[in-house]
C-alpha cells in the first residue's frame, strides 16, 4: 500500500512537471508568446516536492542524508528561479543573488552524491578516485572553455564575469561527480545525463546573458536546465527505489 502511494505521488508530480516545463515551452514556441515562461519556475517547485517526498520515505535508510542534501540542492535552485522570475522579490541585481544560490545548490549536489557513492560502496572500488578526478578535470575544462568563449570577451555585466567563473567551477564539479557516479552504477545514468545538461544549459544561459541571445539559442537554457533537473531528481528516485525496505 505504501509503495503504491509512493508510485502515485511521484508519478503525479512528474506529470505536473511535464505540463509545467516541456508542455509550456512547446506552447510558447508554437504561439510565439513569451508569457508562458512565467510558469516555468513552477516546474522547479514540483521537482523540489518530489525530492523531499523521496527523502521522507528514505529518511531512515542509509541513503536518507544523501537524499536530503540532494533535495537541498534542488531547493536552492528553485529559490534562484523564483528570485529571477519575480521582480517584486528582488532587492539587488538578479545575478548577484541567483549565482550564489545556484552555487550553494551545487555544493548540496556534490556532498549528496559523494555521500551516496560512499554509502553504496562505490567510492571504495578500484578506479573510483581516478575516474572522479578525471571527470572533475574534464568537466571543469569544458566549463572554462564555455566561460572563455562566451563570457570573458563580452562587455555585458562586467561585474559578474569573475563570479560566474567561480560558479562554473561549482557547477562543473557537481556534474563531474554525477558522471563518475553514473560510470560506477548504471542506475545513476539519468543523473549523469542530468548533470551534463546542467553544464550545457549554463552555456546557453551565457549566450542569453552575455551574447545578446545570439540567434535566440540562449532560450534553450530553460528546457535543458529543466530536463536536467528532472533527470537528477527522478534519476535518484529510480536508482534508489529498489533499495527501500519492504512495506
Amino acid at each position: 500500500m505504501r509503495r503504491s502511494l509512493r508510485c502515485v505521488v511521484v508519478s503525479v508530480l512528474w506529470l505536473a512537471w511535464l505540463g509545467l516545463l516541456p508542455g509550456t515551452f512547446v506552447v510558447a514556441l508554437v504561439t510565439g508568446q513569451g508569457g508562458w515562461s512565467r510558469f516555468w519556475w513552477m516546474s522547479s517547485a514540483v521537482l523540489v516536492a518530489a525530492a523531499w517526498v523521496h527523502w521522507f520515505w528514505q529518511r531512515r535508510g542509509r541513503l536518507g542524508p544523501a537524499c536530503a542534501l540532494i533535495a537541498c540542492g534542488i531547493t536552492l535552485g528553485m529559490l534562484a528561479d523564483l528570485y529571477g522570475a519575480f521582480a517584486a522579490l528582488r532587492f539587488t541585481e538578479p545575478l548577484t543573488m541567483i549565482v550564489p544560490l545556484f552555487a550553494l545548490g551545487h555544493v548540496g549536489y556534490i556532498a549528496g552524491f559523494l555521500m551516496a557513492a560512499s554509502r553504496l560502496g562505490l567510492s571504495g572500488r578500484p578506479g573510483w578516485r581516478g575516474t572522479l578526478a578525471g571527470a572533475v578535470a574534464l568537466y571543469n575544462l569544458a566549463g572554462l572553455a564555455l566561460w572563455v568563449t562566451l563570457v570573458h570577451p563580452s562587455d555585458a555585466l562586467p561585474g559578474m564575469h569573475l563570479p560566474t567563473a567561480v560558479y562554473t567551477v561549482f557547477l562543473a564539479t557537481a556534474a563531474a561527480v554525477m558522471a563518475a557516479l553514473a560510470c560506477f552504477d548504471r542506475r545513476f545514468l539519468a543523473v549523469g545525463i542530468g548533470g551534463l545538461l546542467f553544464l550545457l544549459s549554463d552555456g546557453f544561459l551565457a549566450v542569453r546573458l552575455f551574447q545578446d541571445n545570439w540567434r535566440g539559442i540562449g532560450d534553450l537554457c530553460w528546457i535543458t536546465y529543466g530536463i536536467g533537473q528532472m533527470l537528477i531528481v527522478y534519476g535518484v528516485i529510480a536508482a534508489t527505489w529498489p533499495r527501500e525496505g519492504r512495506d
